[in-house]
């Protein structure tokens, strides 16, 4: 006993000295200074590459295709298992552009769009009214709360419902938005996969449609801003009115999957339709959507030129206060600045502390602006791996003493038994001697 209680002791103080030494750590890097901030953590694409829009208004695909590999070269490491699809198009020239587009990923549960679109159908044509209830809820209730937070009960009342009354499944629904041919849906479209140029045809229909074909839908995506995907660092939203969806799972034993696909509302309207597998940095997503929302703006600049020298410019809000349409400032542009206008906007980039590269992408030294979890998680994990070896052997050493004490105490009695056996055989040979006299 005396050596466990000497093991006890040593470990204790071996983790009194982690725990020193954690803390040390922690005080060290808190007292680090922080690295001058560089400005690269965001690709400007239109100063290192040409811009894809040409003269007549229509765009290059090939240049754009240099302008997203040269982004996402920049901006995450292309591990293995890395993906990203995207499926453009832009109302102006009725062009399209896909990157990726084909390739199935899991879609998780982005058919809660084209389930609303169906049910937004019901509802203009009488079938159905918002009070109507689905599985225990109002359909007003599910379809809002699905489309502007992607309410996890809303999607299984809406499914649930499909099923029951019309005997529909989710994967019979989404097809009929699509203007794609029967051969395209494979397998991995029944096993709950998409496609970026599937999803974007699904926002195309919904865009064409509008509120006339299904009410109540781009009411709500205008209103969700999951995660802020397509309006990160650019200001998007301060500009035009975006309508967007979006689609995430990541944290569990899969692939991380983050998706979204968002209507534009510029002047002349662009749908783009991005999916990521695997790529955990929320910045990339909204850094390729900010420079595609850049593309818009140039596109309707080529196709309107009547709108490069307005009569007047918005100011964009500050960081401290947004003020409204009517207190704007206006700035009346000079003769010499409407000849020098930019035809092409640049994008905004927030500073370096606010937006946080992802893990394995940092380009200087990481400075905790809290201590560290990690040193007491350590020390933590020693602890309790410390507390389980000295469990095993507190119960070792008991089995151990407890068969001890078996041995001894059988070993007694067996001693007692013999001697006990001793004393009788002496009583008996001294009770035949005194016969025998």
């Amino acid at each position: 006993m005396k050596r466990i209680q000497k093991l006890l002791s040593t470990m204790l103080v071996l983790v009194l000295a982690f725990s020193m030494q954690a803390g040390n750590l922690t005080a060290l890097a808190e007292q680090t200074p922080a690295p001058t901030p560089t400005p690269t953590e965001v690709l400007p694409l239109t100063e290192t590459l040409p811009s894809p829009v040409l003269e007549d208004g229509h765009f290059d695909g090939d240049l754009l295709k240099q302008w997203v590999d040269a982004y996402l070269e920049e901006n995450y490491w292309n591990h293995p298992g890395c993906e990203m699809a995207i499926a453009y198009w832009y109302s102006g020239t009725d062009e399209t552009w896909f990157y990726n587009a084909d390739d199935w990923i899991g879609c998780v549960n982005w058919y809660k769009l084209p389930l609303c679109m169906y049910y937004a159908e019901k509802l203009k044509s009488g079938e159905m009214t918002k009070e109507t209830v689905v599985t225990g809820i109002t359909l007003e209730y599910a379809m809002s709360t699905l489309l502007e937070h992607s309410s996890g009960p809303s999607l299984y009342s809406l499914v649930t419902d499909l099923a029951e009354r019309e005997g529909l499944s989710y994967t019979d629904v989404a097809k009929q938005y699509a203007d794609l041919p029967e051969s395209y849906f494979t397998g991995e479209y029944y096993n709950n996969a998409y496609t970026a140029r599937l999803m974007m045809e699904i926002t195309k229909t919904l865009f064409e449609g509008g509120e006339d074909r299904f009410p109540f839908v781009l009411e709500h995506m205008k209103k969700s801003q999951p995660y802020d995907m397509f309006k990160r660092d650019w200001n998007i939203q301060t500009k035009w009115e975006v309508a967007q969806t979006h689609a995430a799972d990541w944290g569990g034993e899969g692939d991380d999957l983050i998706h979204c696909t968002a209507i534009f509302y510029t002047p002349t309207p662009a749908i783009l339709t991005i999916m990521t597998k695997n790529i955990w940095d929320l910045d990339i997503m909204g850094g390729v959507a900010g420079h595609f929302f850049v593309l818009t703006e140039a596109l309707d600049l080529k196709q309107h030129p009547e709108r490069e020298a307005g009569p007047a410019t918005t100011v964009p809000p500050t960081a401290e206060a947004e003020p409204t349409a009517e207190a704007r400032p206006i700035i009346q542009p000079s003769p010499e600045t409407q000849e020098q206008s930019v035809i092409e906007p640049q994008p905004v980039v927030l500073p370096a502390e606010e937006t946080p590269a992802a893990a394995g992408t940092e380009t200087g030294q990481v400075v905790n602006s809290a201590p560290s979890p990690v040193p007491i998680l350590i020390v933590l994990f020693i602890l309790l791996v410390l507390i389980a070896i000295c469990s095993i052997l507190l119960i070792i050493h008991n089995r151990k003493e407890r068969e001890r004490r078996r041995r001894r105490a059988a070993a007694i009695r067996r001693r007692r038994k013999e001697r006990e056996m001793k004393e009788r055989y002496e009583e008996e040979e001294s009770g035949s001697d005194d016969e025998e006299e």
